[in-house]
C-alpha cells in the first residue's frame, strides 16, 4: 500500500473516530438537551448530520487531492529512475542526468516530505469541532436506548423482528445495524436487563461485518463477543459462555484481562452443577393492554350527538360529540380544531420546547423523570388570535369557566415519546398551596394535532378506555367527582408512539371558577 493511501486511510479515520467521540461527549447539561424527547428538535440533528457528511466529503476531496498529487509525483520520479537504472553508468556519463540527480536529492525530496507531513483538511476538523455541543450526549444515547426497549416491552415486539425494521407487524424502510444492537445491549446490560440484552447482543454478532465502516469507527467482532459473554454468565449459561468468551480472546490475543476471564468461566463449567435462571414472560398490565388495541373493540351503548346545548353559540354552530364514557364522563370532539390553527400553534412552540417535567413530592418542585418523555411549550391565553379563539372554543366544548385556569400546554413527544400512568389532579395534601387560590383540576382536554401511524394512545387502564390520536379531535374528561375530590378512575397514561411524531395540546380547567358553572356538588 503506498504512503500516499495509508494516509488517506489514517486521516480518514482519525476524522470518523472525532466524530465518534465527539457525539458522545458530555458537554451540556443533559437536562436541557434530552435531544430524543422531541420530534421537533431531532429534526435539526439531521440538518446538522448532513453539514458534517459534506463537511467530510470535502475532506475527503482534499486528502484524494493529496493523494493523486504523490501519485503523480510517483509516476514522474519513478520513470527517471528506472530509465537510470537499466544502464546506471550510461546514465551518469550525461552531465545534465548527474546535475539533475544531485539537485533532486538535495532539494525536491526535502520538499516532497514537507509535503507527505503538512496536515490536510484542519479547516474541516474545525467546523467539526465547532458542531460538538449539538452532537447527543451520552445521557441522549441512553434515553434513545431506553426509548427503543420501552417500545419492544410495552408492545410486546420480538427483538429480531425491530432488528429488522418490524414495527409492530408493520415492515418499514429501516433497520438496524450491528452496532446499533450493540449499543442497545450495551444499555440493557447497564440496567441488569440481561436477558433482553442478550437477544440485542446476539444480533450484534449475528449482523457484524468485517467492513472499513466498522474498521474505521473501531468496532470489531470482539466487542459483541465480549459482553455476550458475560451476558451469558449472567444467566448461568457458563457452557455457552465460554464459547463466546474463547471466540473474543481469540479476536484480542493480546487482552490479559479477557483472557484471564476465560480461564475464570472454564474453571465454572466444571464446578457449576445448577440450572440457568429462567424467565417467563410476564402478563400484560392493564396499561400495556389498552396500548395494543385491546380495549379498542369493547361493546358500548353510548353515542354521537351534535352538542347545541353547552354554550349559547352551539345553536348556531354545534360540535360533533362522541360519548366515550359516563362515569367519568368523558367525550371525544371531532373536526374541533383546524389545520391552520394546529400549523400556528407548532410554529409558536417549536422555538420554545423544553423537557416535559412532573411534580416531586419530596423535592417540592417539578423534576425530569423517566416516566415522561416529551417537549412543551407554555402559551398564556391571548398569545395570539389562535389561542384566543382556542380557548373560547374550550369555555363551548366544557360549558366551564376557565378564569384561573392553566395556561394551555403545547406537547411534541420523540422516539418511544410516553407519559406513564398517573392523575391530572392534584393530591392535596401534598399540593395544598397549588390547589388554595383556584382550586384542583377539575377537567382536561386534549386536542390531538397530528395523526400517528402507529402508537401514542391515551389509555385509561383503570376503565378499560383508550383513544387513538387523530388530528383534529380532542378528548375531554373530568378529574374530578362532585364531591371535588380526585377520581382514581381518570388514572391515564400516554402510550409510546411507535411511528409517527405526536403534537398534542392540553387545558387543565381548575375548580374554583365553576361554583356557578357546575353547583350541584355533594
Amino acid at each position: 500500500m503506498s504512503h500516499g493511501r495509508r494516509q488517506l486511510i489514517f486521516s480518514f479515520g482519525f476524522l470518523l473516530i472525532l466524530l465518534l467521540n465527539a457525539s458522545i461527549a458530555y458537554s451540556q447539561d443533559a437536562q436541557e438537551r434530552s435531544i430524543s424527547t422531541s420530534i421537533a428538535g431531532m429534526e435539526q440533528l439531521l440538518m446538522s448530520e448532513k453539514i458534517l457528511i459534506n463537511t467530510v466529503e470535502r475532506y475527503v476531496e482534499e486528502l484524494q487531492a493529496k493523494v493523486n498529487s504523490l501519485k503523480n509525483l510517483v509516476t514522474v520520479l519513478k520513470t527517471e529512475n528506472d530509465k537510470a537504472l537499466q544502464d546506471p553508468e550510461k546514465y551518469l556519463h550525461n552531465p545534465l542526468n548527474g546535475f539533475s540527480l544531485i539537485r533532486r536529492m538535495h532539494n525536491d525530496w526535502n520538499n516532497i516530505e514537507l509535503f507527505m507531513a503538512k496536515p490536510v483538511g484542519e479547516s474541516y476538523i474545525e467546523v467539526i469541532k465547532k458542531y460538538r455541543h449539538e452532537m447527543p450526549t451520552t445521557n441522549d444515547i441512553s434515553e434513545a436506548s431506553e426509548a427503543i426497549h420501552r417500545l419492544q416491552t410495552t408492545y410486546d415486539m420480538k427483538i429480531d423482528d425491530v432488528v429488522k425494521g418490524i414495527l409492530n407487524g408493520k415492515q418499514y424502510d429501516a433497520k438496524l445495524s450491528a452496532v446499533d444492537c450493540y449499543f442497545m445491549g450495551l444499555h440493557l446490560f447497564a440496567k441488569k436487563s440481561y436477558y433482553q440484552a442478550g437477544f440485542w447482543l446476539y444480533n450484534a454478532i449475528e449482523l457484524y461485518e468485517n467492513s472499513d465502516y466498522n474498521k474505521i469507527i473501531d468496532y470489531g467482532l470482539d466487542k459483541p463477543n465480549a459482553l455476550y459473554g458475560e451476558v451469558l454468565v449472567k444467566q448461568l449459561r457458563f457452557n455457552d459462555a465460554l464459547i463466546v468468551l474463547k471466540k473474543a480472546s481469540s479476536l484480542r490475543p493480546n487482552d490479559a484481562a479477557l483472557l484471564s476471564r476465560k480461564n475464570e468461566i472454564e474453571l465454572q463449567t466444571k464446578t457449576y452443577t445448577g440450572a440457568p435462571i429462567s424467565y417467563p414472560k410476564p402478563n400484560p398490565t392493564a396499561y400495556e393492554k389498552g396500548c395494543r388495541g385491546q380495549y379498542v373493540n369493547i361493546p358500548s351503548n353510548l353515542y354521537c350527538i351534535y352538542n347545541t346545548t353547552t354554550s349559547a353559540f352551539l345553536r348556531l354552530a354545534p360540535l360533533k360529540m362522541e360519548l366515550l364514557q359516563l362515569e367519568p364522563y368523558m367525550v371525544l370532539f371531532h373536526d374541533i380544531i383546524s389545520d391552520k390553527e394546529i400549523l400556528d400553534l407548532q410554529k409558536l412552540a417549536r422555538p420554545n420546547l423544553k423537557r416535559a417535567t412532573v411534580f416531586s413530592k419530596t423535592e417540592g418542585k417539578s423534576q425530569i423523570v423517566e416516566k415522561r418523555t416529551s417537549k412543551f411549550s407554555w402559551f398564556q391565553d391571548n398569545t395570539s388570535q389562535t389561542t384566543i379563539r382556542l380557548n373560547q372554543r374550550i369555555r363551548d366544548m366544557t360549558g366551564f369557566d376557565i378564569e384561573g385556569s392553566e395556561m394551555l400546554q403545547v406537547m411534541n413527544y420523540g422516539l418511544g415519546g410516553h407519559y406513564d400512568t398517573h392523575f391530572d389532579y392534584f393530591n392535596v395534601s401534598d399540593t395544598a398551596d397549588i390547589v388554595k387560590l383556584n382550586g384542583n383540576r377539575i377537567a382536561t382536554v386534549l386536542f390531538y394535532m397530528s395523526d400517528v401511524e402507529q402508537g401514542g394512545a391515551t389509555v385509561f387502564p383503570n376503565i378499560r378506555t383508550a383513544v387513538f390520536p387523530r388530528k383534529g379531535t380532542a378528548v375531554m374528561w373530568y378529574n374530578l367527582d362532585n364531591k371535588v375530590e380526585g377520581d382514581w378512575r381518570t388514572l391515564h397514561a400516554a402510550c409510546p408512539v411507535i411511528v409517527g411524531s405526536k403534537w398534542v395540546c392540553n387545558k387543565w380547567i381548575r375548580s374554583k371558577a365553576q361554583i356557578f358553572r357546575k353547583p350541584c356538588y355533594i
